[in-house]
C-alpha cells in the first residue's frame, strides 16, 4: 500500500511541478544534504596486533551556492558547505564553483548538477559532486529540488607504524602523511531562489 500511495504521490507532483525555468539574473541554491559511505578502519592493538573492520559513515549538513544564470538552461556560480559526522567527529568543508543546467520537457524538469573545489576540511584536498535530480515549481521565482549523487572530498591523515621492540612491548612511530579522497553516496534536498 505504501509502495502504491508513494508512485501516486510521484505522479501527482510530476503531472504539476511545471517548474517555471529562471531567466537572466542572480540565482541562490540552500541545500541541506545527507552522504553516507562505507568505510575499511584500521587500528592497533595495546598488545600490536593490527585489525580492521567495515563501518558506514554519515555526514548531514548544508550548502549554499549563490551565481548568474545565463539562460534557461544555464546556471554558474560558487559555494561553500559543511556536513559533519558526529560518530568521528569529521567534516567535508567544500568551497567549489558550481555549474548546473536546467531542462525543461513539457511537466518534466531533470537538472544536472556539477561541483568542483576543495574540501578545507581533513587537511584539505580536491572535491567534486555531480548530482542529477528534479525541480519542483514553488511559485514565481522558487523551486524545490531533489538530487542525488555522489562527493569525492579530499584529505591528509596522518601514517603511523608500530614496532616491536621487546617481547611485550610496542613502539608507533610517526611516519608521515598520506593523501587520499573518499567516495560518499549524496542526497540533497534544497531551494533555489
Amino acid at each position: 500500500m505504501k509502495k502504491i500511495l508513494f508512485i501516486l504521490t510521484m505522479i501527482l507532483a510530476t503531472a504539476t511541478a511545471g517548474a517555471r525555468q529562471s531567466g537572466k539574473g542572480y540565482r541562490g541554491f540552500l541545500d541541506w544534504s545527507s552522504s553516507v559511505r562505507s568505510d575499511r578502519f584500521g587500528f592497533i592493538n595495546i598488545d600490536g596486533s593490527f585489525e580492521t573492520y567495515r563501518d558506514n559513515t554519515f555526514y548531514t549538513g548544508f550548502s549554499t551556492s549563490h551565481g548568474y544564470q545565463i539562460n534557461p538552461i544555464f546556471f554558474v556560480g560558487a559555494g561553500f558547505g559543511m556536513e559533519r559526522c558526529g560518530e568521528w567527529d569529521s567534516w567535508i568543508a567544500p568551497v567549489f564553483m558550481q555549474g548546473r543546467a536546467d531542462f525543461l520537457f513539457g511537466k518534466f524538469t531533470p537538472f544536472g548538477d556539477l561541483r568542483i573545489g576543495y574540501n578545507v576540511a581533513n587537511g584539505g584536498g580536491v572535491y567534486v559532486s555531480p548530482t542529477v535530480g528534479y525541480r519542483f515549481n514553488w511559485g514565481r521565482k522558487m523551486g524545490v529540488n531533489l538530487g542525488l549523487g555522489m562527493s569525492i572530498a579530499g584529505y591528509t591523515s596522518e601514517v603511523y607504524e608500530g614496532t616491536q621492540t621487546a617481547p611485550d612491548s610496542y613502539e608507533i612511530q610517526y611516519v608521515g602523511k598520506k593523501h587520499g579522497s573518499s567516495i560518499y553516496f549524496t542526497f540533497r534536498v534544497g531551494i533555489d531562489f
